[in-house]
């Protein structure tokens, strides 16, 4: 049986969230453009390297012609502080091993799933703090019929010091997002550690540095639920995107400095160099949030993102993803969704 969450960690600051698409970009785009200019083998040797625990015990359902990389964000301002924290960034890489192409799926952190292969369900983002990364890979496989063992994983403060190195994104906020932005703003800054941040004083297009472009992507209270939120981190993803294409390589060197050292992997400087080399078949347009069909559902009053149909979606996933067109899920996806779909 997995540990449960202390009072103290369910208390947590909300704030701590940083959405999806954001955390892949900056860890692909950067290494990407440094790849192409063929000098990246020294600064990736500032990443983290970390091998997984019980590799044996990650319930690898084998996906033919992918590869699966689990790509993770945590809710920490360094990496001294990962035991333990939730994962607030869950989004899966699957790479086509004939064409290259990359397909991002996020997984809605509130997801309710099965912990491992445990009897305990809760929010997939709690998968991390049961149980290591090897925990919130053996979750994802085991729902998902997937065959992940290789994970990038980054924190909180390495995003919104990659952006101010960026030199800031500029980012047109409405009227009615600014008193919640600046809210947020302020969080962020306390919690990276940062005396100097920008606060917006009215509408229109303008610069952002870090943490106000991360804190864009958070707010949601008044102005928009989850879904508007994903709305808000797209457009700091793709501006994120296009900068880092267009920097010079001493820029791009600088941003890679602040990043890298703050993500955490079991892959080789060869595995990231092929990663990042993908980079120009990234296949954005296609990025999907999982479940597909999912409502807000409550068990033992907390708030979950529940599947309507887990075992249903899972076949859509493996459809769209990996063209398996006559995909049938395994009798393990099929008992979760009985039971993370019955409340």
């Amino acid at each position: 049986m997995a540990k449960k969450l202390s009072p103290r960690a369910r208390r947590r600051r909300r704030g701590r969230r940083i959405v999806n698409t954001l955390l892949i970009v900056l860890i692909i785009a950067l290494i990407g453009a440094i790849a192409a200019v063929m000098a990246g083998t020294k600064i990736l040797n500032t990443v983290n390297r970390a091998d997984l625990k019980s590799s044996a015990d990650l319930y690898r359902h084998e996906v033919d012609g992918y590869t699966n990389i689990l790509l993770l964000g945590v809710d920490t301002r360094d990496l001294s502080e990962v035991k333990n924290s939730r994962t607030d960034m869950i989004m899966i890489a699957s790479i086509n091993n004939s064409t290259d192409e990359i397909t991002l799926t996020s997984v809605y952190r509130d997801t309710y799933l099965q912990m491992g292969d445990t009897s305990t369900y809760d929010k997939i983002t709690h998968a991390h703090y049961y149980g290591s990364t090897e925990m919130s890979i053996a979750s994802l496989n085991r729902a998902m019929d997937l065959d992940i063992d290789q994970y990038a994983l980054v924190n909180f403060k390495g995003v919104a010091d990659a952006v101010d190195e960026m030199g800031g994104l500029e980012i047109n906020v409405e009227d009615y997002e600014i008193d919640e932005l600046n809210k947020y703003t302020k969080e962020t800054a306390k919690i990276v550690g940062k005396k100097s941040y920008t606060i917006v004083k009215k509408p229109g297009k303008q610069v952002l540095d870090g943490c106000a472009s991360v804190s864009y992507g958070r707010i949601r209270k008044g102005v928009g639920d989850d879904y508007k939120r994903t709305d808000r981190m797209r457009i700091v993803f793709k501006k994120i995107l296009s900068k880092a294409k267009s920097m010079d390589v001493k820029t791009l060197y600088q941003v890679a400095g602040a990043i890298l050292p703050e993500v955490q992997t079991n892959l080789s400087n060869k595995d990231m160099m092929s990663l990042a080399l993908k980079l120009k078949k990234l296949n954005v347009g296609d990025s999907k949030g999982f479940p597909y069909n999912k409502t807000a559902g409550m068990v033992d009053g907390v708030s979950y993102v529940q599947a309507t149909d887990l075992a249903s979606d899972v076949k859509k996933f493996h459809q769209k993803v990996f063209n398996e067109s006559d995909y049938e899920p395994s009798a393990t996806v099929q008992e979760i969704s009985r039971i993370a779909s019955r409340y």
